[in-house]
């Protein structure tokens, strides 16, 4: 081989490096873009009232996100304790007979953007009273956890109020501590 074939080859491998380098970090740009244009971020808010006339307390998911949310697993825990349905949640709550309340599935649910559900609400004063009174204490919150289409999946806690919700490999398996709705 002659020193120009040989600086000729160099010099083609070298190209051909770096168009490879080049093309693996497009498709990573493309992948990133492309999961930020299907990202979720499902927020759990309460809206609570009580006047002379009347009182309210209502638990919302809804997805902020610009791609729907799977939403895959949800634990609630009253008094440290895990419960598993809304009834068993009141029913801890007021030590007896639950008075009305409407609930609302989220586990196995798909959110689309924008969409918003009410998972519990009442009107009962007694009920919205306790509710208010504790739904600040430590030993009392609701996790969940929910995966984009591209299953990158992340768990928000109600303890963790303002705070990103925690990017996770996969969602937690609560097993008897899993809220059945």
């Amino acid at each position: 081989m002659s020193l120009w074939q040989t600086v000729l080859s160099v010099a083609g491998v070298f190209v051909g490096i770096v168009a490879l380098y080049a093309a693996l970090n497009e498709s990573e740009a493309v992948r990133l873009q492309t999961a930020a244009a299907v990202w979720p971020f499902v927020q759990l808010s309460i809206l609570d009232f009580q006047t002379e006339d009347g009182a309210g307390f209502t638990l919302t998911l809804e997805n902020s996100g610009v791609g729907p949310a799977r939403l895959r697993a949800m634990r609630v825990v009253i008094d440290g304790q895990p419960r598993s349905t809304w009834r068993d949640a009141v029913t801890a709550l007021v030590g007896g007979e639950p008075p009305l309340f409407a609930q609302n599935f989220a586990s196995n649910r798909v959110l689309s953007p924008g969409e918003r559900i009410d998972i519990f609400s009442t009107s009962d004063p007694q009920l919205v009273a306790m509710l208010r009174e504790r739904v600040s204490m430590a030993d009392n919150s609701i996790a969940y956890c929910y995966c984009s289409i591209f299953d990158d999946c992340w768990v928000a806690d109600s303890r963790g109020i303002g705070q990103e919700p925690e990017p996770v490999a996969a969602c937690p398996d609560y097993g008897e501590a899993r809220f059945r709705n």
